[in-house]
């Protein structure tokens, strides 16, 4: 099973921001808390807010020329502005390091002033809406990439790479080609007319208008009519091996390098079924023109969800010997799920980016839970909660949505994608399968087209259920950490005792959990289930059991994000390995085995290696 995300921090940028945060504790700037956790905040953090917004841009058209020589675009853009405060006198747009040419309101010469990073142009006007059009040269360090032809170290023979050239705008990048209001919360309609070298194909967001020869390029002209964030534009460009399919009327269509066309099917085929799956699932039609996935060299993440055009990187494709071994299918589903969670809704700012990668991570384990079925689905989440914990463990703990951050990619980590799909499968354990997928539906036809914050999920969803959610939201999403449960039990005249402490949770109650723990009992007579409403830092239930249980199953749906410390029987958790219906109390069984040293242990577990009918617990 092979996880990939859309973006983290690179191991470089992560080894060094945890040095510093190592160095930063050991000379006391940084201090644990009372469990011990390591804080995410570093010195020089600051609360990051919404910048003003005077102006809204509702359109943008460039049209770019591809310079390989050095590796520049000539640019050419037109924006449409619509006034907001009446009372403003500057558009200020977001433009790294350009050679400007001429910049131009309403076809007028603009008084402007740019500092490399920031075009700052007077609108002495009081109209409504201005034309804004910036002619320019760039060449950028981010945002746009082109990959030059150059020996591969990894292969003897002197085959190259080909030329190609991507875009990647998340975070804030695209501000490195293209001017823009370069914010998650902006949204806009595009038209990208890329004139790249003959024999070159060019793939951008929407609808292809027109394509043909011009001059010594070839010219092709997409459309975004839907408004979309400005770090969704895409460009990508090169020679590719092409195939097309469809979901209904929905064109489907894939671009890999040349020679790997017959990989596609294996790596990419199931695409459209993925769709419709989600169809179904969030009760919504998937919201854009087409959908394309585009192979490029040397990506720089395993994939972005640009509107309407996924880029992947190349190891997606799958040769039939690495298809033995790997599966691209939560790649390809994290991708795809954006396109309803991030790009349909987008978060309003950062600090609220868990609804776009915590729900299309948790759409990975959708199409795990259709395609392989339950126990698959929870194994998935099992290795998301030790990705997570992991994290929390051995670099820090923080709320899933902060505002207290350097940069936007530093929250771009395992609480926001991990932690964030874990508290949505607990959401939907919370609220029952009809409730949660009915109130996801209503979210994204409320959210439509906008900019959501975490307040608009939590309102959207009791608006469409009637429960109320206030209490889940703050205790999983506004918190930080998790329970720590440790599980004992005992078996006296007719009475089951359970036994639940939480030992995360200071004797004054703080970092305390309140929530419910599914517990199933199976005995000679039959099986009951039994639900525990866990309040307090420890407390024991009483549970009438004629006969002495022969297994006790803790949360054996994943309901409770956290970790269990089971400390039940021997005998009670062998038998558990041994028996337990489904695959998730038969692991959690053998993980508890592992850690004691006794014969009856080690013999559970050598027989279960062998045996089990799962191969998770296996």
């Amino acid at each position: 099973m092979s996880h990939h995300c859309c973006r983290h921090l690179s191991l470089f940028e992560q080894l060094e921001r945890d040095a510093d945060r190592d160095a930063l504790e050991s000379a006391g700037a940084i201090e644990r808390g009372a469990d011990g956790s390591r804080g995410f905040q570093m010195p020089g953090d600051a609360p990051r807010w919404s910048r003003p917004r005077p102006f809204a841009v509702e359109a943008l058209r460039a049209e770019v020329t591809l310079d390989l020589a050095t590796r520049s675009v000539e640019g050419d853009a037109t924006l449409r502005v619509r006034r907001i405060d009446t009372a403003a006198r500057e558009l200020a747009l977001d433009a790294i390091d350009f050679e400007l040419h001429e910049v131009l309101l309403d076809d007028e010469a603009a008084t402007h002033r740019y500092d490399g990073r920031v075009l700052t142009i007077e609108v002495a006007s009081e109209a409504r809406e201005h034309s804004v059009r910036v002619r320019y040269r760039a060449t950028p360090r981010r945002g746009l990439y082109f990959v030059t032809a150059t020996k591969p170290l990894t292969r003897p023979d002197p085959s190259a790479l080909p030329t190609e050239v991507w875009s990647q705008g998340q975070d804030e990048d695209n501000r490195c080609w293209l001017p823009l209001a370069d914010h998650p919360g902006e949204r806009m309609s595009t038209e990208i007319i890329a004139r790249v070298p003959r024999g070159w194909f060019a793939l951008s967001n929407g609808t292809l208008e027109s394509h043909g020869p011009d001059g010594e390029h070839e010219r092709f002209h997409w459309r975004q009519s839907t408004p979309h964030a400005p770090y969704l534009i895409t460009l990508a460009c090169g020679r590719f091996d092409s195939s097309h399919a469809k979901h209904g009327e929905l064109p489907v269509d894939y671009y890999v390098p040349v020679g790997r066309g017959g990989d596609i099917a294996r790596s990419l085929g199931d695409t459209p079924k993925m769709i419709a799956l989600f169809e179904q699932r969030l009760g919504t039609k998937f919201p854009w023109d087409k959908y394309a996935q585009v192979v490029v060299h040397d990506f720089i993440f395993g994939g972005m969800e640009n509107t309407s055009a996924t880029t992947l990187y190349d190891r997606a494709l799958l040769d039939e010997r690495a298809a033995i071994d790997v599966d691209m299918a939560s790649l390809v589903a994290h991708e795809l799920a954006h396109q309803w969670f991030g790009d349909l809704v987008t978060c309003r700012d950062w600090s609220h980016a868990w609804l776009n990668e915590g729900f299309a991570t948790y759409c990975e384990h959708l199409w795990r839970e259709h395609a392989d079925g339950e126990d698959d689905y929870l194994l998935g989440l099992e290795h998301d909660q030790d990705v997570y914990l992991d994290e929390d463990r051995d670099r820090y703990r923080r709320p899933i949505v902060t505002n207290v951050w350097s940069k936007p990619i530093d929250i771009f980590d395992r609480h926001l994608y991990q932690k964030g799909g874990l508290v949505l499968h607990s959401l939907r354990r919370h609220l029952g399968d009809d409730a949660f997928f009915r109130g996801l539906s209503h979210y994204l036809a409320t959210m439509r087209g906008k900019s959501a914050e975490t307040r608009d999920l939590h309102r959207a969803l009791e608006d469409a259920t009637g429960r109320s959610l206030e209490a889940f939201f703050d205790q999983w999403i506004t918190r930080a950490g998790h329970p720590a449960l440790e599980i004992s039990s005992d078996h006296a005249d007719g009475i089951l005792k359970v036994t639940v402490a939480q030992t995360q949770a200071q004797r004054d109650g703080s970092g305390l959990f309140v929530f419910a723990l599914p517990l199933r009992v199976i005995t000679d007579e039959g099986t009951d289930e039994i639900t525990l409403e866990v309040t307090r830092a420890r407390e024991t239930f009483a549970i009438k059991s004629a006969k002495a249980p022969k297994m006790v199953l803790v949360d054996p749906g994943s309901h409770v994000l956290g970790t269990v410390d089971n400390r039940l029987s021997t005998a009670l958790l062998s038998e558990q390995l041994a028996s337990a219906p489904t695959a998730q109390p038969r692991w959690r069984a053998a993980r508890a085995l592992a850690k004691r040293n006794e014969p009856k242990a080690q013999k559970a577990l050598t027989t279960a290696l062998t045996k089990d009918a799962f191969w998770g617990v296996r």
